[in-house]
């Protein structure tokens, strides 16, 4: 077990610097840190957020809904508390990045927000709303346990900021065990081979995919996940880090194969979704997954987190399944993996922020979270037999296999583009029904920030 722990880190900390490398190219849009932003209260949980301050408490904002996701950073929290006697009022929502901004930039911000998004961090940094924590933390030592790189992507105008919580796999497809074996169907080792089981799918009177991209403030962002996945099996690593650092345009011959070649024929073929672009606009992200236990489709792709949205008792393994969604052999670019993460970044200068950063910034703070599953840990020595199953042991053998990685692409862009312009440009798409690529490309080259 030692020897696979060591090497998937390896192979995720490669990938994690060279993402990391690639994001700092950009510039983010610049607005005054004075400037009043007013709250919208009809956004979910706005009126639950406390404002930080209050030493001896901590207010935390963070993006995360699934009920094993709340499970286990409240698991983790909790310990928190018994040790140190600081309480914790956290808060999840859907509409975290118009929430957050709204809140830091309004005055009222909660002591820590935890970014899925390190683009949207370094906007707020940029406009002088967070504060450091490099007089905190021990940075040499963090490095030596924390997977290479991650240490890195915390830190902006060569001050460290974000610590990382959490990790999670994307490069994943669902589907049930027993209804692949019903219908003879094997697992798919190439891109080419799962349109062909699609297209066997739909033979047998099937439905291949189950897809929905409704996420409330962040609908949109599983249509990027797509895309990303496929730009790295078809352009590789190279081109992706030109495509976060906007080297390489939207608009560009290799974003539009992507979308057109190969997003295009699945999202907006005939009979490969379940309810078509219609259902995949009104289908909430952690709905999505629900088909495949209701007979609606038979593959989902999607982030290990969506452990946490499946039914109550799901066995993974058993009632439940995954594999690697696979490489474009014709590309040669091999079978890269795509992950994603959260960023503790404080947003006050509360004492207790410094005693919640010391905490977690050690592998055994996190064994609550993973107990509760849906969680890979960023340090290289957490013990694996506190994950709450074998699936997440399953998952890293996935990352440990892969040729490279690389972190979320929309996630490391400026927040205007990969939280703003990125997801509703492909949801106009969507609604079109995968008609005028031209605009919603062009659309969102122009909203990079100059």
């Amino acid at each position: 077990m030692r020897t696979t722990r060591t090497r998937w880190w390896r192979v995720l900390a490669a990938m994690t610097a060279l993402a990391m490398f690639a994001a700092a190219c950009g510039e983010p849009e610049e607005v005054p840190p004075d400037e009043d932003v007013p709250v919208d209260e009809d956004l979910e949980g706005a009126e639950d957020v406390d404002v930080g301050g209050e030493e001896g408490t901590l207010s935390i904002l963070h993006a995360m809904t699934g009920d094993t996701d709340v499970a286990g950073l409240v698991a983790a929290f909790d310990r928190f508390s018994q040790e140190t006697g600081i309480e914790i009022q956290e808060t999840g929502t859907g509409d975290f990045e118009q929430l957050a901004v709204a809140r830091v930039q309004g005055g009222a911000p909660p002591d820590i927000l935890l970014h899925p998004q390190p683009g949207l961090m370094r906007d707020l940094i940029d406009q002088g709303l967070a504060f450091p924590q490099d007089d905190v933390l021990d940075l040499d030592q963090l490095r030596a346990d924390m997977v290479d790189g991650l240490v890195d992507l915390g830190i902006w105008n060569d001050e460290f900021y974000g610590l990382m919580l959490r990790l999670s796999l994307k490069s994943l497809v669902w589907y049930v065990p027993d209804v692949f074996d019903e219908f003879g169907y094997d697992i798919p080792q190439t891109w080419e081979e799962m349109m062909d089981l699609s297209e066997q799918m739909i033979a047998d009177g099937n439905t291949p995919w189950c897809i929905g991209v409704e996420s409330a403030d962040a609908t949109g962002w599983v249509a990027t996940d797509w895309i990303e996945d496929i730009m790295l099996r078809l352009h590789g690593g190279a081109a992706y880090d030109d495509w976060i650092a906007n080297d390489l345009p939207f608009d560009s011959p290799e974003v539009r194969q992507a979308i057109e070649d190969y997003m295009d024929p699945i999202w907006f073929g005939d009979d490969m979704v379940f309810g078509g672009p219609p259902n995949i606009l009104q289908t909430s992200f952690g709905d999505a997954v629900l088909g495949l236990f209701e007979d609606n489709c038979m593959m989902h792709r999607q982030a290990s987190f969506i452990a946490g949205f499946m039914p109550e008792g799901t066995v993974i393994g058993e009632d439940v399944d995954f594999f690697y969604l696979p490489e474009i052999e014709a590309s040669g670019q091999g079978a890269p993996v795509l992950i994603a993460g959260d960023l503790a970044v404080a947003y006050t200068d509360n004492p207790s922020v410094a005693e919640f950063f010391e905490y977690f910034s050690t592998p055994e703070s996190g064994e609550p979270w993973g107990a509760e599953g849906a969680w890979l840990s960023p340090f290289q020595d957490f013990d694996t037999s506190a994950y709450a199953d074998e699936s997440l042991a399953a998952q890293g053998e996935i990352v440990a296999n892969a040729d490279f990685a690389r972190f979320d692409a929309s996630d490391m862009m400026p927040g205007a583009v990969g939280a703003g312009s990125f997801w509703t440009e492909m949801v106009n798409y969507i609604s079109r029904g995968g008609e005028d690529l031209d605009t919603a490309l062009r659309n969102i080259d122009e909203s990079w920030p100059s």
